[in-house]
């Protein structure tokens, strides 16, 4: 039976600005390397919107694709399905995405505009649309919301009519269109491949790397990460989490 699979290897140690933190004494020295090169390659100028998801393989198949591109967030709505994660499946990368559950998709556009993003939606009937390697572009001016629709109809028209933009994936077969899971990897790679193959860093503040670092290692060391900081900070658990964003 194969064993647990090893993670690859970066390029290179970015710089981190987590220096010497209290949490390392509940971690093995890699292990608090891995987090701080995971951490200096994260973004949070793209996240990912999923409507409705009522099967949990793509849910978890997209979380796992998240984290794989370096996403910090994934934002889900719920007005018709509970968003399911099979939490082995996963393999524990459900940990380390923020994960904001809306009550529909008008609540989650408004959360999203608040912080200035730009929603595109993936949306087969729409018009004028961009290719994935055009979003790029449209990246480097500000950050992106990308809205993909549920396993049976899409996005819903509400999606559609409250977006910015558009976008879809070219294809030369006969199939229409992808999975869901496979069309978010495939955007996500058109958008953040270029910078992962460069082993280029990624876009999160100093406060923000650290506040999930301090979060990650809450998350799977529990009571002893969270005494631990009392002890050497002052801080309280709940502290820990106070990085999530509204």
């Amino acid at each position: 039976m194969r064993g647990p699979v090893s993670p690859a290897p970066f390029q290179r140690d970015l710089p981190s600005p987590i220096g010497p933190h209290p949490l390392d004494a509940l971690l093995t020295p890699e292990r608090a390397r891995r987090l701080r090169q995971v951490l200096a390659r994260r973004t949070g100028r793209i996240v990912v919107v999923i409507e409705d998801s009522y099967d949990p393989h793509n849910a978890t198949a997209i979380v796992r694709t998240c984290d794989a591109f370096g996403l910090t967030e994934l934002h889900v709505t719920t007005a018709r399905n509970a968003f399911k994660v099979n939490s082995r499946v996963s393999q524990g990368t459900h940990r380390y995405l923020d994960l904001h559950v809306h009550a529909d998709i008008e609540a989650a556009y408004a959360a999203l505009r608040a912080r200035g993003f730009r929603i595109l939606v993936s949306d087969l009937t729409a018009g004028a649309t961009v290719g994935p390697e055009n979003l790029r572009t449209l990246a480097a001016d500000a950050p992106l919301a990308l809205v993909f629709g549920n396993e049976g109809s899409g996005v819903t028209p509400a999606a559609s009519a409250q977006a910015d933009g558009f976008f879809l994936i070219p294809m030369a077969g006969f199939a229409q269109s992808l999975n869901v899971s496979v069309s978010v990897a495939v955007t996500l790679y058109a958008l953040r491949g270029p910078e992962l193959s460069a082993d280029a860093a990624g876009d999160l503040p100093p406060e923000r790397q650290q506040a999930l670092f301090e979060h990650w290692v809450h998350e799977h060391k529990g009571r002893a990460a969270e005494l631990l900081m009392r002890r050497e900070t002052g801080r309280h658990g709940e502290d820990i989490d106070s990085y999530r964003a509204s």
